[in-house]
């Protein structure tokens, strides 16, 4: 049983793509027998994504729900997500990415074995603007290593695919609210320090991409300053 959280901003040229994604996923899902959301959290949407997130709205084939909200940093949206879910079991699916059902199916079993926080290989894809077309200038598979304490409070391998479970949450609080893209490695550290259970699956999560426009995918002063920020504390 697992929630699927999008949270949406400004993300017109991305749609078409994410719902064809999703509507594949939930189709599949529920073939699977795995009782499913799609929680899509709109941050104060425009016009287009008004009109896409209808077709959501209409469309039998993916069990969704759709939230409205003013704009608000992603953490806070990932909060009201957690709050709202349906399910004991939470992933995230960025609007600009996509995922592989098997490796969610697979997540959600080992949840079923007691971990709490679940973790993938993904392919990544970088890509730069030339004339105003997109180049893919590095495709690469990032596995990261099987769980190591040490190894964990220092960087962020669980990845943008992880599963986490409203018990986890329970234990170690929701993402920080005050952080704008270092959140999710903050929050992995949180449960690493409080013992919890994490677990690698072997099937790779999906595709994460870069194109320069993401808040990760940027290498802002911002996001070093944050990620110092963690790094202070557990010093």
């Amino acid at each position: 049983m697992i929630s699927i959280i999008t949270s949406l901003y400004n993300s017109n040229k991305y749609l078409t793509a994410y719902i064809a994604h999703i509507e594949k996923a939930s189709r599949t899902l529920t073939e699977a027998g795995v009782e499913h959301e799609f929680l899509i959290i709109a941050n104060d949407p425009n016009s287009e994504e008004s009109v896409q997130l209808e077709h959501i709205n209409k469309n039998n084939n993916i069990r969704s729900r759709i939230l409205i909200c003013p704009r608000e940093t992603l953490y806070t949206t990932w909060n009201r997500g957690i709050r709202e879910a349906l399910y004991p079991n939470i992933t995230f699916w960025n609007v600009d990415d996509s995922r592989n059902v098997d490796a969610i199916i697979d997540g959600d079993e080992k949840i079923k074995e007691g971990f709490l926080v679940v973790y993938f290989p993904f392919l990544y894809k970088r890509y730069i603007p030339i004339c105003g077309i997109r180049i893919l200038v590095k495709r690469k598979i990032i596995n990261p290593p099987e769980f190591n304490r040490e190894l964990f409070l220092k960087g962020m391998y669980s990845g943008p695919f992880f599963m986490i479970t409203k018990e986890a949450i329970e234990k170690v609080g929701g993402f920080d609210e005050s952080f704008k893209i270092a959140g999710d490695f903050e929050w992995n550290v949180r449960a690493v320090r409080a013992g919890l259970r994490f677990k690698k699956s072997q099937k790779v999560a999906g595709i994460f991409t870069n194109d320069g426009t993401t808040l990760s995918g940027q290498k802002s002063d911002l996001h070093q300053a944050e990620n110092k920020r963690i790094c202070d504390t557990i010093l």
